[in-house]
């Protein structure tokens, strides 16, 4: 077990990396003489750039590359709360139809070693079984504007970052193409307008140049509400997003319908707009309403309460059925969450993904190199003669990202099914820094992330 009172997980990659974190590392050393320490997360932390005081920044860094945050809120009972079973509740007499299947992954990220030739082998073990469901879902979180400079997550984040991808970024992002494409793709998040308005038009002539639906921003005014619903064997899903944050950007006054935007980390947000979709997504025929949110705070294994409230209140009371969580960076438990539709009275059940972490992307945050990919059954059937559609089953698979390094660069990167290295005879395999690191990731898994019947849902 590792000794979460020392514990920190930043992995420089370079020399000039393990120098800038080894100083930053002392400037929080010195300041916590002085007792500028934190166990439990940071109370009203939005981690909204533009709205950041001093001490919220610092705060950000100590978890970051100082200190591991592993407590949830002090005396909130969050931790106990997802260590209850994750199973989808399914009414004895609900009688399915037509079953379909949809994979969702995490944060696609620009990092200079995500490129063909350090990639080349990263999908080997999981690709076929993420591009095989009938909707493929990811959050993209970098414009891809080709007439633009690329720009890459920095190896050390110690200030604002404006990142940009490129043709052969996307190509890695959705596996060359070996195994299929991404049917759709949420475009909002902090990094949405990193290259300003023009970049994040570019994006989306970009994706649908690839055939691929995106969610969460538009290109004028009239297709503002004209978000995607895909229909997959007579099941229809519609596709919401929402960021809680553009960094240190604003939508323009002039188009504001460009980007979906609500400070969704802030006490109370608006969630109007959500509502709003929802039910014209009902009148559209949509029968399962799906939200990507942007949503929570990085580098913590547990959401804090006011997110939690927040994501349950926006299933209440916009009757979204999957919430697909995106911003930590590192994953974080899942829940079911049981209510009363507030419109029919009936018992409903929404599936929340609080995070589903990085995706293709790496950091030097050890816990961001732990990727889930959650894929979903969902049923279209009945109900005492009333059509219903339903999560049924839920499948997660564990990733570790293994990455090989030589003279402090990232030569070879791979996805690794952490299941299956969990066996002596595969674990053994791996190169001694692997397995000093994937012992880390297995325990942050165990303790944090995965509930107490991971064997029935973990594959």
């Amino acid at each position: 077990m590792i000794d979460y009172n020392t514990y920190n997980p930043v992995r420089a990659i370079s020399l000039k990396g393990k120098l800038l974190t080894r100083l930053v590392r002392f400037g929080f050393r010195i300041r916590s003489v002085f007792g500028k320490t934190y166990r439990y997360p940071l109370k009203g932390h939005h981690e909204d750039p533009l709205k950041m005081t001093t001490n919220e920044r610092l705060y950000l860094g100590y978890k970051y590359y100082f200190k591991a945050i592993v407590e949830a809120e002090e005396n909130s009972g969050i931790a106990e709360e997802f260590k209850r079973p994750l199973r989808p509740m399914i009414p004895e007499n609900f009688i399915p139809e037509t079953t379909i299947t949809l994979s969702a992954g995490g944060d696609l990220m620009p990092y200079t070693c995500i490129n063909a030739q350090t990639c080349a082998h990263l999908w080997d073990e999981v690709g076929e079984y993420f591009f095989s469901s009938d909707i493929v879902f990811a959050n993209l979180e970098t414009p891809i504007s080709i007439s633009k400079k690329p720009s890459a997550v920095p190896e050390v984040m110690l200030s604002n970052m404006y990142f940009n991808g490129s043709a052969e970024l996307f190509d890695v992002f959705s596996a060359f193409g070996k195994y299929g494409n991404y049917d759709i793709l949420s475009v909002a998040n902090n990094h949405s307008l990193d290259q300003q308005s023009d970049g994040l038009l570019n994006t989306l002539d970009f994706l649908t140049a690839k055939g691929i639906a995106y969610t969460g921003a538009a290109k004028t005014e009239n297709e503002y509400n004209n978000f995607p619903i895909l229909e997959r064997e007579g099941i229809k899903i519609a596709f919401l997003a929402w960021t809680f944050s553009l960094n240190m950007e604003t939508v323009p006054e002039e188009t504001p319908w460009l980007c979906n935007h609500i400070c969704l980390n802030e006490p109370n947000p608006d969630i109007s707009p959500i509502i709003q979709q929802a039910q014209l997504a009902r009148e559209r025929g949509a029968d399962l309403v799906a939200a990507a949110l942007h949503i929570g705070c990085a580098y913590q294994p547990f959401p804090d309460q006011q997110i939690i409230d927040t994501m349950q209140r926006i299933c209440r009371e916009a009757g979204i059925d999957l919430i697909l969580g995106g911003h930590p960076h590192n994953p974080q438990p899942l829940s079911f969450y049981n209510y009363q539709d507030q419109i029919t009275g009936e018992e409903k059940q929404s599936l929340i993904i609080y995070s589903l972490g990085d995706f293709v992307a790496y950091d030097i945050f050890k816990w961001c190199h732990a990727p889930l990919i959650a894929k979903l059954s969902i049923s279209k059937g009945t109900i005492n003669g009333k059509s219903q559609t339903r999560i049924i089953g839920i499948q997660l698979k564990t990733i570790y990202v293994d990455a090989t390094v030589e003279k402090g660069r990232v030569i070879h990167l791979r996805f690794r099914d952490v299941k299956q290295l969990r066996h002596p005879s595969e674990f053994d395999k791996l190169s001694i820094n692997s397995q000093k690191e994937l012992t880390e990731i297995i325990d942050f898994l165990d303790e944090f992330v995965l509930p107490v019947n991971n064997d029935e849902i973990v594959v």
